[in-house]
């Protein structure tokens, strides 16, 4: 009894480190906020330690705690991948994952893929975070993050999706009204907008390439925006040129609301990677969303 009591408290404990409250832990667990109150208590007497700081409006973790959920949390996971590959008969998926994405790939596609793999699985309780900073997956509680760019050293698990092409575009009513730009060294003398959270480069400085040629331009930069939406929005009003990626812009392109500038020069790419904790057992909940999540990359028509 004793050993079920310890296993249902920490997996409540997990869900209000997740959800950083107890009473939204408690809806999802379909459980009296009161209940979740008493079981955590209840574990934190039997180790004799506090593990949660509580307060009117949210709960943080103390430093006991925050060991306490990096060591168990795995060891939970991995009996829940343990029991589900034994368990022959369970072909459903159920449980919680949490999925982040960039804010304007979540809006465009990784929203639409979630809700149909929910419909394929209707058990689990799927949560999509869309931010374009690196979050912490441990301390955010994210099961897989869909991230462009180069990754840093770590000890994450990485999976390649593919590359992400780039290309310059702007409105035909800003061409028709400032003159197209036949050649990289021509781009500075137009109004650029530009993504001030990007972190691969600077990005007033770009690269291209045609065959053997190298050309380096410096954009003046007049407009910074850190959301690719505003800025797509933006070169659709004729505010400028913007060198972006082709899988938000391309569609534009190619309804003859934008166009592509300078299409013999070549941007350089960027690796885009679904990444998880590094656990020993995976749960066939996260094999599977990661199966759907790089079969539905590959349908996009300007990705790599």
């Amino acid at each position: 009894m004793r050993k079920t009591q310890d296993n249902a408290a920490w997996r409540i404990f997990f869900r209000v480190v997740e959800r950083g409250s107890l009473t939204l832990a408690a809806d999802d667990l379909h459980l009296e906020p009161s209940s979740v109150s008493r079981q955590l208590t209840a574990l934190e007497h039997r180790l004799n330690t506090q593990l949660l700081n509580r307060s009117t409006r949210k709960v943080s973790l103390t430093p006991a705690g925050t060991r306490a959920y990096e060591h168990m949390r795995p060891l939970l996971e991995a009996m829940d991948a343990l029991l589900g590959s034994l368990d022959q008969s369970a072909t459903e998926l159920s449980g919680r994952l949490r999925v982040s994405a960039p804010v304007a790939l979540g809006e465009h596609h990784v929203s639409a893929w979630l809700a149909d793999f929910q419909g394929q699985h209707p058990q689990l309780t799927l949560d999509l975070v869309l931010s374009d900073r690196v979050l912490d997956l441990m301390a955010e509680g994210i099961d897989v993050a869909l991230r462009i760019g180069h990754l840093p050293t770590s000890s994450l698990v990485a999976r390649p999706l593919g590359q992400l092409s780039h290309g310059v575009y702007a409105s035909p009513g800003y061409l028709q009204s400032h003159g197209t730009p036949l050649q990289p060294a021509d781009l500075p003398a137009h109004r650029a907008l530009v993504y001030s959270w990007m972190t691969e480069h600077n990005p007033t400085q770009l690269t291209f390439k045609h065959q053997a040629e190298v050309a380096k331009v410096e954009l003046d930069a007049r407009f910074f925006l850190n959301n690719l939406g505003a800025i797509h929005r933006a070169l659709l009003a004729g505010a400028g040129l913007h060198a972006g990626p082709d899988w938000l812009l391309g569609p534009s392109a190619r309804r003859g609301e934008l166009v592509r500038l300078l299409p013999q020069w070549q941007l350089p790419t960027l690796p885009v990677n679904l990444v998880r904790l590094h656990n020993r057992f995976v749960p066939q909940r996260i094999s599977a969303l990661c199966d759907w999540l790089d079969h539905c990359w590959q349908q996009l028509p300007d990705v790599h």
